[in-house]
């Protein structure tokens, strides 16, 4: 397994000339997530950012307009990555059974290939407080919404506290499981992913038949 992930496995050297506006905000993005992951929001100054990204705090500021601005656009792009990557997979498929392995599969793919990423989504280390920590709260719920569309998709009977419910459990117990592999690398993605799987699946397959759990 590739904690660090493939971008941050394949990093070049920073470029310090001129760049294209979409350029340079983006090597700005890559080189705050690395900081935040590794050093954490409290730890990552707008000087270290500058420094590490080769231009001028003025530079930063005129992107971001402050340290929680881009902490939170880290935070978009990944959400927006995952959640691309869940919904295109988990769109696929016929049945509960099928769209679920994908999608769960999809969150695990995400696990392995963009460690930085996903750290920056769920680890520990990057705490902050105030509006940003708000924002990244409404952030982590509106992927569960996108859970919750694609469990309509294949439980379109089931009312929607409890396919909501539902997103949240899947949601929450995938997070954890994605923290128990990142401490153990040496088992195989697709063991986890069976695992995540089979425990959401027969939760969720007597919805499938009756919208209801059993009594």
């Amino acid at each position: 397994m590739k904690k660090a992930g493939k971008r941050a496995a394949a990093r070049r050297p920073v470029k310090r000339g001129r760049l294209r506006r979409e350029q340079r905000w983006q090597q700005l993005l890559d080189v705050a997530l690395r900081l935040f992951i590794r050093r954490g929001y409290q730890g990552t100054s707008i000087g270290d950012l500058a420094r590490a990204a080769g231009v001028t705090r003025p530079i930063i500021y005129h992107h971001f307009g402050s340290k929680d601005g881009i902490y939170l656009a880290c935070l978009r792009q990944a959400r927006q990555d995952l959640e691309r990557r869940m919904m295109v997979a988990g769109s696929r498929g016929q049945g509960l059974a099928e769209r679920l392995r994908n999608g769960i599969e999809a969150y695990f793919a995400f696990v392995e290939d963009e460690g930085d990423a996903w750290g920056m989504l769920f680890g520990g280390g990057v705490a902050v407080a105030g509006p940003a920590a708000e924002e990244a709260r409404q952030l982590r719920f509106a992927t569960v919404g996108r859970i919750v569309d694609l469990l309509r998709q294949v439980l379109p009977h089931v009312d929607a506290q409890t396919l909501e419910a539902c997103a949240h459990a899947v949601s929450g117990s995938g997070e954890q499981l994605a923290k128990w592999w990142r401490q153990n690398p040496h088992i195989p993605r697709e063991r986890v992913v069976d695992y995540h799987w089979r425990i959401s699946l027969h939760g969720l397959a007597p919805l499938e038949q009756t919208g209801r759990w059993p009594d």
